[in-house]
């Protein structure tokens, strides 16, 4: 599974507000959103921006509505996660022999 690139983080005032935090190609987290004095929101623009699974009061998963087709339930934020495309092998060089 992959890790997180969003978390949130407290600033440290009174009274408590939060950032949400995106993890830098150079191991560094940054702030990109923030801050919210309501941990729940925080929680939810977070969740939204790491593309989780939508889960009911049970915990279980929920199922996407066929008949809405602009909105993906089964989501946070009602959109689902773009798919990463494969990159091609690299060619290998060949080298002519004398």
């Amino acid at each position: 599974m992959a890790s997180k690139q969003y978390v949130i983080s407290e600033t440290g005032e009174f009274p408590a507000q939060f950032m949400v935090l995106k993890l830098d190609n150079d191991g560094i987290y940054r702030p990109i959103f923030g801050p919210v004095p309501d941990l729940e929101d925080a929680e939810r623009i977070c969740a939204e921006m790491n593309r989780d699974r939508a889960k009911n009061a049970k915990g279980h998963f929920v199922a996407d509505d066929p008949s809405t087709a602009d909105v993906n339930e089964a989501y946070v934020g009602g959109k689902s996660p773009t798919k990463a495309k494969k990159k091609a092998p690299a060619k290998k060089k060949t080298v002519k022999k004398k």
